[in-house]
């Protein structure tokens, strides 16, 4: 499977009744290379991409994306769950990767893309990623 059939397949597959998915998705690896995205995923603006890696372990830093402040509700090292109004996002470390998604409330919650995300990163990393 090529790294644009996990996003397709894993990460931007329908998750609920409705047919909602994930708003946007990517795979990333530690030094901020794009593996492979959905559309729609954020690029990450000048220094915004260490920050975030840091937030993982710093529970003082802000989290930006694209000029925009997520409010952390979770980071313990290996995840990091943020939020900015009704949009939020999922970071899981791996060995070699950062899976991240993006959601939307109503339409997909935290624990939805929390279980979508933990469980490709727990199969990248039993993979050996």
């Amino acid at each position: 499977m090529g790294w644009d059939e996990y996003i397709t397949k894993n990460l931007m597959a329908p998750l609920n009744s409705e047919g909602a998915t994930l708003t946007s998705a990517a795979i990333l690896g530690l030094d901020g290379s794009i593996w492979a995205h959905s559309d729609s995923f954020p690029e990450f603006q000048h220094n915004e991409w260490n920050k975030a890696l840091s937030a993982l372990d710093d529970t003082s830093t802000a989290v930006y994306i694209q000029g925009d402040k997520y409010i952390k509700t979770t980071a313990d090292g290996i995840r990091l769950h943020a939020r900015k109004d009704k949009v939020g996002f999922i970071m899981r470390k791996t060995n070699m990767t950062i899976v991240m998604g993006f959601y939307t409330e109503p339409d997909v919650d935290a624990r939805v893309c929390s279980k979508v995300i933990e469980a490709l990163g727990d199969y990248l990393e039993n993979q050996g990623y």
